[in-house]
């Protein structure tokens, strides 16, 4: 029974195992040969910037930028600083400031694009025209083409699959040419069978 019970003796020795003194950087190679372990620094990976070229709009990248671009925001200052007292002195004319004209009096329609079509006016009034006769909007729909309905109804699949395919589809069918395909696909299918 004694024999069953295992005694593992362990001290408490600081080893000098070098996994316990691991370097701050996962060990990797880089290339075969010396001195080819460790990080990859490249610069680009430090400097901000869509493309890393700014280095000077953060101070914290670069410790060697100069004292003047510390508090750097990449804003127009509204003044100067005195070089004789080394006082901010501001300047009015230097404040931005968004200048809009006034529009009232104007008969153009402010913010409307010089590029709007004159055949949507012409079918927006001749959409209302009919919602006027027929009374409501489904009624002037149920009159008109799907394309000139107003507004225009939402680009969805089955829209555009009643837009461009189902006219072709009921023609083919009114036609007899529909089912065409399948009566060629059963006959191939027959004469495999024999």
């Amino acid at each position: 029974m004694l024999a069953s019970v295992i005694l593992v003796s362990t001290r408490s020795v600081r080893s000098l195992n070098p996994h316990h003194f691991r370097p701050p950087w996962p060990i990797f190679s880089k290339a075969q040969g010396w001195r080819k372990r460790g990080p990859s620094i490249h610069e680009r990976y430090q400097l901000p910037g869509q493309h890393r070229e700014f280095p000077e709009l953060s101070p914290k990248f670069k410790k060697e930028n100069p004292k003047e671009l510390h508090h750097y925001t990449g804003v127009q200052d509204v003044g100067f600083v005195d070089p004789v007292t080394g006082e901010f002195v501001h300047v009015e004319e230097m404040y931005p400031e968004l200048v809009v004209p006034d529009l009232r009096g104007f008969r153009l329609c402010p913010y409307v694009s010089y590029r709007t079509d004159f055949e949507i006016e012409k079918r927006r009034k001749k959409f209302e025209k009919l919602t006027v006769k027929y009374g409501t909007e489904q009624g002037a729909d149920s009159v008109v083409f799907e394309g000139e309905q107003w507004p225009p109804p939402k680009t969805t699949p089955r829209f555009l699959f009643d837009m461009h395919y189902a006219p072709l589809i009921r023609q083919m069918y009114n036609d007899g040419e529909y089912f065409k395909d399948a009566e060629v696909k059963d006959e191939i299918h027959d004469n495999k069978s024999k």
